[in-house]
């Protein structure tokens, strides 16, 4: 979830080592926000009452089920974080296997002991990998997913492009996102600004273009069966409810922190900046 400052530094296209020194650097801030499960998403709010850690966990189940994932799946989880989505996939849909990359060294350190006590050392297995040059044979997995993380990307057609090759024929790519809404100018909310906790610049202007954009790159590669679907309204905007109650109940700079961040997703959401469900398939016969 990139959080940003003013900054009056002219916009960058996010390095692979910012976002490993952002995220290292959130490493040591995460709290208890999400409660026992080491997710970082907006999570999935549909159901009253909901806590933060419930939607996390019901928005890794929603990208499961849109890929179709089940007892026969073999699942690469790009920007796999902590595991705490390969775990939920093993618990939710017992694929026979997943495998979960990462650029941030920490997060897959961490990750790998969270897996084990959760008791799928087995059948789990988190390394290092880069989104844009997948360390996989042609048509390893059916099923490729990520979780809010692909606007990092450079670039985020390159990594489509990956995904279809390591796909087998027939196999299923779901992820969610983050994009411009149509008629947005991302210029709005992309003006280099430095991102809270890291001092990172995570602009990525390659990236920001809009669904119809998105399903075009997603059909020039070769996928079927596209979907961009906006789900903000489900995820951003209860989420950012959420975490000014969370706020609430803290303290000193941890609370004027986390009111910051407030602050700076509802200037996304203002913005113009989309959060989408988006879905494919590769064709049977590719």
């Amino acid at each position: 979830m990139p959080v940003s400052t003013t900054d009056d530094s002219p916009a960058n296209n996010a390095s692979r080592e910012a976002v490993i020194a952002h995220y290292r650097a959130r490493h040591t801030a995460r709290g208890d926000l999400f409660g026992e499960q080491p997710f970082a998403n907006y999570g999935y709010w549909v159901e009253p009452n909901q806590s933060i850690e419930g939607a996390a966990e019901a928005l890794t189940r929603l990208v499961a089920s849109t890929a179709q994932m089940g007892p026969s799946s073999h699942v690469l989880d790009v920007g796999c974080g902590y595991g705490a989505g390969p775990v939920v996939f093993a618990r939710s849909h017992k694929p026979q296997s997943v495998i979960g990359i990462d650029v941030t060294d920490v997060r897959i350190e961490t990750g790998r002991d969270y897996v084990a006590q959760c008791g799928f050392a087995d059948s789990i297995r988190l390394q290092l990998g880069d989104a844009t040059a997948l360390d996989f044979a042609d048509g390893s997995f059916n099923t490729v997913v990520s979780v809010e993380c692909a606007f990092h990307f450079d670039t985020r057609a390159t990594f489509l492009a990956e995904a279809f090759r390591v796909l087998t024929p027939g196999g299923r790519l779901a992820m969610t996102d983050m994009i411009p809404k149509r008629g947005v100018d991302p210029r709005s909310y992309m003006r280099g600004n430095r991102a809270l906790l890291s001092g990172q610049y995570l602009d990525m202007p390659v990236n920001a273009y809009d669904a119809d954009a998105y399903s075009r790159i997603l059909r020039d590669i070769g996928f079927e069966e596209v979907r961009v679907e906006s789900i903000l309204e489900q995820t951003r905007i209860p989420f950012i409810s959420a975490l000014r109650r969370y706020a609430e109940q803290a303290e000193g700079e941890r609370r004027a922190a986390l009111e910051g961040v407030c602050g700076r997703l509802q200037f996304y959401v203002d913005a113009g900046e989309d959060y989408v469900l988006v879905s494919a398939r590769k064709p049977a016969t590719a």
